[in-house]
């Protein structure tokens, strides 16, 4: 018995050893295994399969089911080998096509690394029990969703034993029928034409999804219309998609749980790269700034970028700085992107999503891009089509959808350089020359009278809105914080709009739109910006021969150089500003002209003058009834007290000016209202109630755009604490100073310097 026994074990070895050599799927797997150091027990978590119904597939009880077989693949990193072996070993016979159908790609890529890794992280870790791996990438036109889709397909393509399907779908403008590709499909999985010829719909769809499900397969599916033009042509479990979509594809991304790619343009330092590629990276070097200006005015767009490297070299005469300068031209910039070729000719890719917009919709487009804006806002735009906010809010979605506007941050959008000049070609053709005038109009002085509005919010009664901006609703606000936002986001470009606004009905948008700000530059202290907008605002007003806008803007003028330290000059405008504010009987801009007049003169230390100019603001603003100009004003009129030895006026008339910011409840009043009190009770030796009050400024000066304020007030703080001999808080106050200032790259950074290594000259600031 024991013999019998012996024998039946030892025919069971050799059984064993001679099926293992000849089961090379499993030979595979055991050697992948020992390389990785995985355990089947570790496979079976892994795939998600058990433990008992992998060995059995392994040693030959089990059918090598190809979704169990791709688990294991990915699980083992084989790229592919198992999936090969798998299908050679279950052997049946069928002679079996491994289509390869991926176009051709450029030989330029880059910029994307980040995306294929997100794409090879969708294909790890893809489940054994759901559907096939799904990608949608989305984005604009010219931006490179089919040569991601393709570089990538390229890269995974060996792992998948049933090839490679791809498809153009035709999108919106000559949508491909999907019976008609279905059938392609088959073809090239080894279906005969006569078979697919004689099947039905219904079974050509079950065949292929069969013959997916047999042999994992990745399906390309480019240009896509919407999910339902896909629907059948979508793979099963084990196989993947990949899908690309000018508009947003919300229903298939549901329905099979994609990893969706929303494609951006290419850095800038990628479009370069990608220039000199073509022309040659010296070039490039050479003439930098003009190749900066060139990758922006094609938006970062990688085939924009590739047909102006083409260009070049066909005119090869043609300098970086003229190919620069045609492309700022809305007039000129097109003639570069068009072709005979529909593949690089801008017109027809647009016109792709163009001519499918409702007419009202295409109207708005194409006033936006004649409009002084290129990023725009929901009313901004019903006030440049005259229409409701409500159908402002749906074109502009509409838009966005098909990719002719970008999301630039929630509730603004942007229009890039391409689709604005396409915009604004088609405005000319098909617009009346005097509505696009008038639209223009309506733009500027709603821009205009929402910047006077809410720099009115900012500084309560700080001017009077010129009569230009009358008659347009500005945007609404609901208090200082969105005011604040709205100049922050918009000054920058409402300084430019003005530079080069073209208006024929209101002309004194040109400086009244950059002088509007002035509150917020006094708040923000943005110095490069508010001389920038100053010296525009009077170019224009001295242009136009505008005595309010020569006087509002000598105003801002004079008040900035004041700001940065030429008092004398800062004289000069203001007194000027002053005198024609008088002249033109406008007392609320001649109270504020001469509070900034009495800054001016305490720069240069002219005590007695500035004590003149700050009681004539006083007793403006007193009659007009400004307590915000009172509140400030007689901040500044204490220090000036103070300087002149009335120890006694100075600090009733700080205490004045506290109680009386506290009343107008705004935060940055009241901020600067302690920290000139703080200052003033330092000055009087009382070190102890002055840090109370620069406390209490501090609290108050948090904000972002508070940076430079709370800078100020952190060193008068610093030096509170250095007279009580309290180094290290000192030396603390100082050194948070001094970062906001590195920041600000504020020339106050060297004071700041000397007085932390006066708290210990043998540490210095170290």
């Amino acid at each position: 018995m024991a013999g019998v026994l012996v024998g039946l074990q030892l025919n069971l070895w050799l059984g064993r050893a001679q099926m293992r050599p000849t089961n090379s799927f499993a030979a595979a797997v055991h050697r992948r295994q020992r390389q990785l150091g995985i355990t089947l027990t570790d496979l079976a978590v892994t795939t998600g399969y058990s433990l008992s119904y992998l060995s059995k597939m392994l040693h030959g009880h089990r059918s090598l089911r190809p979704s169990v077989v791709h688990q294991l693949d990915l699980a083992l990193q084989a790229d592919g080998e198992l999936d090969r072996l798998a299908v050679d070993q279950r052997g049946d016979g069928v002679v079996r096509s491994r289509p390869c159908q991926l176009p051709g790609s450029v030989p330029d890529f880059l910029g994307r690394d980040t995306h294929l890794r997100d794409m090879d992280g969708a294909l790890a870790i893809a489940g054994p029990s759901g559907g096939p791996v799904a990608i949608v990438i989305e984005g604009g036109f010219w931006v490179g969703k089919t040569e991601l889709a393709v570089q990538w397909a390229r890269h995974v393509q060996n792992r998948f034993p049933g090839g490679c399907l791809y498809a153009d779908m035709g999108g919106v403008s000559a949508p491909a029928e999907p019976r008609d590709v279905l059938d392609g499909f088959l073809r090239g999985l080894g279906v005969s034409a006569g078979e697919v010829g004689v099947s039905s719909h219904e079974e050509r769809v079950a065949r292929y999804r069969s013959l997916l499900a047999e042999r994992p397969t990745l399906v390309v599916l480019d240009n896509i219309v919407n999910c339902e033009q896909v629907a059948m042509l979508l793979p099963v479990a084990g196989s993947a998609l990949v899908a690309t979509s000018r508009e947003h594809q919300p229903g298939l991304a549901l329905r099979t749980a994609a990893l969706t790619i929303e494609l951006p343009p290419l850095s800038e330092d990628d479009a370069l790269d990608l220039l000199g590629r073509r022309i040659g990276p010296a070039r490039v070097t050479a003439g930098r700034a003009a190749a900066e200006a060139i990758v922006r005015q094609c938006d970062g767009l990688p085939m924009p970028v590739l047909i102006a490297a083409e260009y070049l070299q066909r005119h090869r005469d043609m300098s970086l700085d003229v190919l620069a300068r045609q492309l700022s031209s809305e007039q000129t910039r097109l003639d570069v992107f068009t072709s005979s070729d529909p593949a690089v000719n801008i017109h027809s890719v647009i016109d792709v999503s163009y001519l499918g917009l409702p007419t009202w919709v295409a109207r708005v487009f194409r006033l936006l891009g004649v409009g002084p804006a290129s990023v725009v806002t929901v009313e901004y735009t019903a006030a440049l089509a005259e229409i409701d906010t409500a159908r402002a809010r749906v074109a502009l979605d509409v838009l966005r959808n098909i990719r002719l506007l970008d999301t630039a941050q929630p509730g603004r959008f942007r229009i890039n350089p391409l689709s604005r000049a396409y915009a604004a070609y088609h405005c000319v053709v098909e617009e009346h020359l005097r509505d696009v005038e008038r639209a223009c109009d309506r733009a500027l002085r709603w821009y205009a009278s929402t910047a006077w509005s809410v720099n009115n919010i900012l500084v309560p009664n700080s001017a009077c809105i010129p009569d230009d901006c009358a008659g347009c609703e500005p945007m609404p606000f609901s208090g200082f914080d969105e005011a604040m936002a709205w100049c922050e986001a918009e000054v920058g470009a409402a300084v430019d709009i003005a530079r080069h606004a073209r208006t024929h009905c209101a002309e004194n948008i040109r400086w009244a739109l950059p002088a509007a700000f002035l509150p917020y530059f006094v708040l923000t202290r943005t110095w490069a910006t508010w001389l920038d907008a100053a010296n525009d605002g009077l170019a224009r007003a001295r242009e136009l021969g505008s005595l309010p806008g020569k006087a509002r803007c000598l105003q801002a003028l004079g008040w900035v150089k004041q700001e940065i330290g030429d008092h004398d000059e800062g004289v000069e405008l203001l007194v000027e500003a002053l005198r024609m504010h008088a002249e033109l009987g406008d007392d609320l801009s001649r109270a504020w002209t001469a509070h900034g007049l009495g800054r001016a003169y305490a720069g240069r230390e002219q005590y007695a003058e500035a004590l003149d100019a700050y009681e004539l603001a006083d007793r403006l603003f007193d009659q007009l009834g400004i307590g915000v100009g009172l509140a400030v004003n007689r901040s500044m009129l204490s220090d000036v007290y103070q300087a002149r030895g009335d120890t006694v006026a100075a600090l009733a008339t700080a205490r004045d000016s506290l109680a009386c910011a506290e009343r107008l409840a705004l935060y940055p009043v009241i901020g600067l209202a302690h920290h000139w009190l703080g200052v003033l009770l330092h000055k009087q030796g009382q070190p102890h109630a002055a840090l109370t009050h620069l406390d209490k400024a501090l609290s108050l000066r948090g904000r972002p755009w508070q940076r430079y304020t709370a800078a100020e007030t952190l060193i008068a703080r610093a030096d509170v604490l250095a007279t009580l001999n309290y180094v290290d808080q000192a030396r603390k106050s100082y050194r948070e100073a001094l970062n906001i200032l590195d920041d600000l790259r504020d020339p106050q950074v060297l004071t700041v310097r000397a007085r932390i290594s006066a708290l210990d000259p043998q540490r210095g600031i170290a």
